[in-house]
């Protein structure tokens, strides 16, 4: 009881944390409207909240999973690189050259969330009304053991041992904590160097245009190669969400995906049977 106290102060702790930074940060670019929280957004940061405490793998939970999952990626006895070949390579490039081929796998893990029988688990994802930094954290268990078995797996692949691979977690986290915040900041000249809030701000956007665009977490030349960019200027007034968002709390968030895979089969059988009465 101690421990899960404990840890339940310490991700209390980091997301005080991270609101602060975040604050002030978005002070910083919007002034005092930045500190005002409507219903609305107060109401996304409890169900976010509450999601990262009891179903989502992101944060703690996340990285509990590395190792089970590395041991699984051993016990297929699947390739990996001799951890030598990285001896005289500087950390810097080391960790580098893991975000890359992460990145690239998770491309096109993300493009295949997005197709019809993967979406309900990501939708919860996009779900968030009120973008901001703690929307990361809206990710439901069914598609983050995906996320987090890409992460494992190509860093397996590339010889990684398990601290360096939950270090590269954390640096993830939380550029993933920073491109989910209301700030409308596209880095300029470095806009197709690494993925910006506004650039990923239009990947939530609930408009057309903008619908299976800015796959990448990290690096948004993966988009530029495969034909999915987009970023046509400002998106921080732009409304965020789904089509048939479900409502913003932690229950209905959790079924969402079940409730949408059973309608699923009962549409799938229903076509059977009328295909059978032919």
């Amino acid at each position: 009881m101690q421990d899960f106290l404990a840890g339940i102060a310490w991700q209390v702790a980091v997301l005080a944390g991270l609101t602060i930074v975040f604050t002030v940060l978005a002070f910083l670019s919007r002034g005092r409207a930045a500190l005002h929280w409507p219903k609305s957004l107060r109401q996304s940061a409890i169900t976010n909240f509450l999601i990262v405490q009891f179903t989502s793998l992101n944060g703690a939970m996340y990285l509990v999973l590395i190792a089970p999952l590395a041991v699984f990626y051993t016990w297929l006895g699947l390739p990996v690189l001799d951890a030598a070949a990285w001896d005289s390579v500087p950390l810097a490039v080391k960790a580098l050259a893991a975000l890359v081929v992460y990145d690239f796998s998770l491309y096109w893990v993300h493009r295949m969330l997005h197709t019809s029988v993967l979406w309900p688990a990501h939708a919860v994802h996009h779900s968030d009304p009120e973008l901001h930094f703690l929307s990361w954290s809206r990710g439901h268990f069914t598609e983050q053991v995906v996320i987090a078995g890409c992460l494992v797996f190509t860093s397996s692949w590339m010889g990684f041992r398990l601290e360096e691979i939950a270090g590269l977690a954390l640096i993830k986290g939380l550029h993933q904590h920073y491109v989910h915040s209301k700030l409308d900041w596209d880095h300029g000249i470095f806009r197709d160097l690494i993925v910006s809030p506004q650039f990923h701000r239009w990947h939530h956007a609930n408009v057309a245009e903008a619908y299976d665009k800015n796959f990448a977490s990290i690096f948004p030349v993966f988009d530029r190669m495969f034909g999915t960019y987009y970023n046509p200027g400002s998106a921080i007034d732009v409304q965020t969400g789904i089509a048939d968002n479900p409502a913003n709390d932690f229950l209905t968030q959790t079924l969402y995906p079940f409730r949408k895979w059973a309608e699923m089969l009962r549409a799938r059988g229903k076509a059977q049977e009328q295909a059978g009465a032919l």
